[in-house]
């Protein structure tokens, strides 16, 4: 497994976020000068900046990692980080950098969780703390690593998001079957085999 509990071996990993993502709010500004609430402008599905906005992520959960392979690309959102009701205006609570790229579940679960200070700059997907506060086990699941597994913010984050769900460690091994299908493209016999492994692992995840 890599490093990154969110990526499989097949995975590209998030690279440049805080660019990738300026650049996104310079093409909103491009079209609206004036846009101060990025979030109204990506959220839209009908617009190309979510588009943008989910290429910087590699079309991936920033929570979770689950990735367009497996849900479709409606089904992502944008979540504020830090939510809303924090900000003196909703406007301000868009700025982009507080904008994450999440799926339909992850974002609902998290719906206005808070946290302290410390605990945003740990947990923010885009910051490098997060890689260490949780892993996979040798079952795939998402786990809270030692150092962070009594700490109650940490605890707070991983239950209200599901981390730890059956769903999060199915989706996991579909990404790593999915890669490796399409690495061994020259093997009739076992890119039928993985693509009939997949076809049930994927009913299995639909039900769970």
């Amino acid at each position: 497994m890599v490093n990154d509990y969110r990526f499989t071996h097949y995975c590209p990993q998030f690279e440049n976020l805080k660019d990738k993502k300026s650049s996104v709010a310079n093409e909103v500004h491009q079209d609206a000068p004036r846009a101060i609430d990025m979030h109204a402008y990506i959220s839209k599905n009908s617009c190309r900046y979510k588009l943008l906005f989910m290429e910087a992520y590699s079309f991936k959960c920033a929570y979770c990692g689950t990735s367009t392979d497996i849900i479709p690309k409606e089904m992502y959102e944008i979540d504020h980080f830090i939510h809303e009701k924090s900000f003196p205006s909703k406007a301000q609570a868009g700025f982009v950098d507080n904008l994450v790229l999440a799926c339909h579940t992850c974002n609902h679960n998290k719906r206005a969780l808070s946290l302290p200070a410390e605990h945003q700059v740990l947990l923010h997907p885009d910051n490098e703390g997060i890689r260490g506060v949780f892993t996979r086990d040798e079952n795939y699941y998402i786990i809270t690593s030692d150092e962070y597994d009594k700490d109650p913010c940490v605890s707070s984050f991983y239950n209200q998001l599901g981390l730890g769900d059956e769903t999060r460690r199915l989706d996991y091994l579909l990404m790593s079957m999915i890669g490796l299908q399409r690495n061994v493209t020259d093997d009739h016999d076992l890119y039928t085999a993985l693509g009939q492994a997949i076809d049930k692992l994927r009913i299995k995840r639909n039900i769970t």
